[in-house]
């Protein structure tokens, strides 16, 4: 059975692996966040906030496996799906290693290592053998995500790909939630060894879909008849130059890559030339005089320096500008908050890592995916800039009520409104500035400038994480939240001055 040709088992594949993303997100931000902040395992918010850092820093940088996905694969396999089994493999192994390790906290440094300057910055970064771990897991989910995006760009048709995205969306949550409040509940009753290898058992059973259900029949025999449609016109004098002639051996190097495609590996048979576009070989001799008479090469080189060009173009106008400003600032409070109430909560405010999964896990992660939903309604009706302008600064102000309202944070009540009151609204705000990021993007480039936009979100988050460590050294969580709360009324005050038409308006189509 082939995922392109059955629609329900191509959703369901799809929508199992968001599912596998969401499930060690969940777990290792909320579940295994929450199991560190015990009084009993000595972490401390210095040490938590580089923790949850590093499982947001590779997201950061996911838009760097897009070229090499779509450069290299291995075809008797699929497309895609080589990509997504490596990466999601990789990530079992890791994450159902640490069952390995009796005293996981005694992994995490207290101080930055001693040595040059270099060493130094990247140990404060990744603050020891733990924090690697969590860093290197997180590199090959977000390879998974890329890989399993490629693959429904492949795979579903024009009229699914709303509503895949919709399921595909509300799985990632309800992984999260798996991770979170079903994760947690296993540690709390059993422990973290059983919640590390419940969650490598079920990322494994998971990649059990990718591997017994192929992208399409016969890949690599359709993708080499259609090249060889596609070469007709001057297939008479690439057969002249390939053909070999009478008694003579044919050349292995040609032969090891020909009918391969443009990005695409012969594993099998040729494992150390890089794969070279059959077209361009093709026409080299028959556009030799044209390049050589204008000066000009269509060169790989030559397509990334124009879309950089227009990269940089696109980002210098006033209301890309500003929209790439506000990514950068907009989550830094959010990513702090996590931190210092986590923190708090755990060691002063009475919870239990059980409660805390249960409310973070559990009704904050339903109350972030009706956030989603309303919040793209919202964004239609009253225009995605007001919107952002009412989430944020409503969120500022919970923030500055509760840091300064006496003894809330020791109220578990009023602790639970605040968790839920901002996932709620921080799940609104994301999404009106989707909207947003999607209207001043210029068509041209609009996936790679939409990609950096979401990139300089995800780094707001770990910049947030890591600056929750520093801050709490020198300040109390009320004085944190009242700062954050400022910090996140005024962060999205330039929207007011985004023309979300002036990048259509000042730039060529």
């Amino acid at each position: 059975m082939y995922l392109s040709e059955n629609k329900t088992l191509r959703m369901l594949t799809l929508c199992g692996l968001y599912l596998a993303q969401g499930v060690p997100w969940g777990f290792v931000t909320i579940t295994f966040a929450s199991w560190l902040a015990e009084p009993e395992q000595g972490i401390t918010a210095e040490q938590l906030g580089p923790i949850l850092a590093v499982a947001t820093l590779p997201w950061s940088f996911k838009f760097l496996w897009g070229p090499l996905i779509d450069r290299f694969t291995i075809r008797s396999l699929g497309r895609r799906r080589p990509w997504i089994i490596f990466a999601q493999s990789m990530a079992v192994l890791i994450l159902g290693g640490m069952m390995l390790i009796d005293d996981l906290p005694t992994l995490i440094w207290t101080e930055p290592a001693e040595g040059s300057g270099g060493w130094k910055v990247i140990s404060s970064l990744v603050p020891g053998p733990l924090a690697a771990l969590i860093l290197l897991a997180n590199v090959f989910i977000s390879l998974q995500d890329v890989a399993v995006d490629a693959l429904a760009v492949d795979l579903l048709a024009e009229n699914e790909r709303g509503r895949a995205n919709g399921l595909m969306y509300a799985s990632n949550y309800l992984g999260t939630a798996i991770g979170g409040a079903g994760l947690g509940y296993l540690v709390s009753q059993y422990g973290i060894q059983a919640g590390l290898a419940g969650q490598a058992f079920l990322l494994a059973g998971i990649m059990l879909l990718p591997i017994c259900f192929r992208e399409r029949p016969s890949e690599y025999k359709e993708i080499n008849e259609a090249e060889e449609n596609l070469q007709a016109p001057v297939a008479s004098s690439l057969k002249q130059e390939t053909q070999p002639k009478e008694n003579e051996k044919p050349n292995s190097e040609q032969t090891a890559t020909d009918g391969l495609p443009a990005g695409s590996l012969d594993l099998a048979n040729s494992p150390y030339l890089p794969p070279t576009p059959i077209a361009e070989r093709a026409l080299t001799q028959s556009t030799a005089e044209t390049q050589q008479r204008t000066g000009k090469t269509n060169s790989s080189s030559n397509v990334s320096k124009s879309v950089f060009a227009n990269l940089f173009r696109a980002f210098s106008l006033r209301a890309t500008l500003l929209g790439a400003v506000i990514a950068l600032g907009v989550k830094i409070g959010s990513g702090a908050i996590t931190v210092v109430l986590l923190d708090y909560l755990m060691k002063k405010g009475g919870w239990t890592q059980a409660q805390y999964t249960s409310v973070i896990g559990g009704w904050a992660v339903m109350l972030g995916l009706g956030g989603s939903i309303a919040g793209g309604f919202l964004a239609d009706i009253f225009g995605p800039k007001r919107v952002i302008l009412a989430a944020s600064i409503t969120l500022g102000t919970l923030w500055i009520s509760m840091g300064s309202l006496p003894g809330a944070l020791n109220n578990q009540n009023v602790a639970t409104v605040l968790l839920l009151g901002q996932e709620l609204l921080l799940a609104l705000l994301s999404v009106s500035l989707f909207a947003l990021f999607m209207s001043i993007s210029w068509p041209r480039i609009a996936a790679t400038q939409f990609t950096t936009y979401m990139a300089f979100l995800n780094l707001s988050t770990t910049i947030g994480s890591y600056s929750a460590g520093l801050l709490s050294s020198d300040y109390t969580a009320t004085q944190i939240l009242i700062f954050a709360g400022i910090v996140q009324a005024l962060i999205v005050l330039p929207v007011l001055l985004i023309d979300p038409q002036q990048t259509r308006r000042a730039l060529p189509d």
